[in-house]
């Protein structure tokens, strides 16, 4: 699968802060190789997945790993792009209270879901949603983690069912 860097800057709408220069980042507290490319493209080689229909659920304000079917753990043969998908069936019961997501990679949050990106609104909807997601373009070789976390914006109950994790990488 071919997908090019500069299509997926703007399909994930990555903030002008994701494009600082290496040594900035490194200053900031973040990792230098989780810099997405502005230009180029990327191949991945291998897709991992993982799926659960298992409950989980949390009232916490501050963000808590996802069980079953909320991370992967890969080996990655060459330096390169790591992206994926996350699909869940999710919710808050509490009004004006929304489903804040992140995803990280090796502990750094992947964009564009980072800074409370509000994946499900309040409501017993509990309805199907999907984001997708970048963690870099020259992600060296190796053994990462990508873990989804999530968390309640107002202290609501945020519940999850069934869901499927995606990544892509080298």
């Amino acid at each position: 699968m071919r997908i090019h860097a500069v299509a997926m800057a703007a399909a994930l709408a990555m903030s002008s802060a994701s494009l600082t220069s290496t040594a900035h980042a490194a200053d900031a507290g973040q990792s230098p190789f989780l810099q997405p490319a502005s230009t180029g493209s990327c191949v991945f080689k291998k897709t991992e997945y993982a799926a659960s229909t298992s409950h989980d659920d949390s009232t916490s304000k501050t963000f808590v790993n996802l069980g079953d079917g909320g991370s992967i753990t890969f080996r990655q043969a060459k330096s390169g792009c790591v992206a994926g998908t996350f699909f869940a069936n999710a919710g808050n019961d509490v009004t004006n209270d929304n489903v804040a997501l992140q995803v990280l990679l090796d502990n750094t949050p992947c964009n564009p879901l980072v800074n409370d990106y509000f994946f499900a609104n309040s409501g017993v909807d509990f309805s199907s949603h999907s984001a997708g997601f970048f963690c870099g373009a020259s992600v060296p070789a190796g053994t990462h983690m990508i873990q989804v976390q999530y968390a309640s914006h107002a202290g609501g109950e945020v519940e999850f069912f069934q869901r499927t994790l995606v990544v892509d990488h080298r």
